[in-house]
């Protein structure tokens, strides 16, 4: 079990200083609430607040934000922290998993419990728990590690392919879900409420071909394959939860014929974080899916899988490359 004391003084300089002297006011409340075994004690006086966090899990590991400044990891201390006239601030305790085997498995990750909090300095009204999100972003990428690939000799196109010596661009990287050098982005967002909505953003990375031998190499040809095969079908849709199904096929411009970036999962997603996503995809190039929302300071892993076998394009051999995957977690 690990405990925080958060009275949040010595750093109200920093985080604060923007806001003016607290109101005299001598209103209390002291709220105590446990989410996925995390208890959180909230103390207010006025438009004063400190709060202790005691976390249940051995394996987590913590990092607290107020208002979205990061508290550090495994911080402890204590620390008051002044509201002004601020209306209301906003505590985060987002955890990941303790370093080690486990620590990309997303299975092992506990969602970021969130709270917010009124001053009580300015109105009457309590505390206000939060722990479920209104707004979350499923991301979807593909990208190539390699940060160039031979063409293969099947690949045609208005350019000269020389075994060896023709190359596509890769990504140049690893995992993230930041990054904008992709090859596909399916990005799928959930409003969450009575007005519940489902809507999909998608993109396309640009293609190069390229002569010469790396690291010297020439761009001779750009295209962009089409996005018109990444498609969203919404299944159900009600105020917490929604299933949904996507798909897509995006072929290399340069190689018509050939099999192409594929996927089709079905998602089953809650507002509270808890999701299942099952279906098949051709294992490369790399696949990854990472979550986000109104709750969350940061991106969470979903999946990650993939190879650079490109020889799975092939038609002849991508029927014997198709994985088939489920996972139910929490991000």
């Amino acid at each position: 079990m690990k405990i925080y004391t958060f009275g949040l003084a010595t750093v109200a300089a920093i985080l604060m200083s923007q806001f003016s002297a607290p109101l005299p006011n001598n209103q209390t409340a002291t709220n105590s609430y446990t989410v996925n075994q995390a208890t959180f004690t909230l103390n207010q006086r006025g438009s004063m607040l400190n709060f202790e966090i005691r976390d249940n899990d051995p394996l987590a590991i913590d990092k607290i934000y107020v208002d979205g400044n990061d508290l550090g990891t495994d911080q402890s201390g204590n620390y008051t922290f002044d509201m002004g006239q601020q209306l209301q601030t906003e505590v985060v305790l987002s955890s990941d998993t303790k370093n080690g085997s486990d620590a990309s498995d997303p299975m092992r990750h506990l969602a970021s419990r969130s709270f917010s909090v009124q001053n009580i300095g300015l109105s009457n009204i309590a505390i206000a728990q939060s722990t479920s999100a209104t707004r979350t972003r499923i991301r979807y990428q593909t990208f190539i590690e390699s940060p160039e690939v031979s063409a293969p000799l099947l690949c045609v196109g208005n350019y000269v392919n020389v075994p060896g010596v023709t190359h596509f661009n890769g990504n140049n990287r690893s995992w993230d879900a930041n990054s904008n050098s992709y090859k596909t982005r399916f990005d799928t967002i959930i409003s969450w409420g009575s007005n519940s909505a489902v809507a999909s953003e998608v993109s396309v990375g640009p293609t190069i071909a390229y002569i010469g031998v790396p690291p010297f190499l020439a761009p001779i040809s750009t295209e962009t394959a089409s996005s018109e095969s990444m498609k969203l079908t919404v299944l159900s849709l009600s105020p917490t939860y929604v299933t949904y199904r996507i798909n897509q096929k995006v072929v290399n411009p340069f190689c018509a014929g050939a099999d192409g970036i594929r996927f089709g999962f079905n998602f089953y997603v809650r507002s509270d974080g808890v999701y299942t996503m099952a279906g098949n995809y051709l294992p490369v190039p790399f696949h990854e899916v990472y979550a986000r929302d109104n709750l969350d300071i940061s991106w969470r892993q979903m999946f990650r899988e993939g190879s650079e076998n490109f020889s799975c394009f092939l038609p002849v051999y991508s029927s014997t490359c198709d994985i088939n995957t489920s996972q139910r977690a929490a991000f």
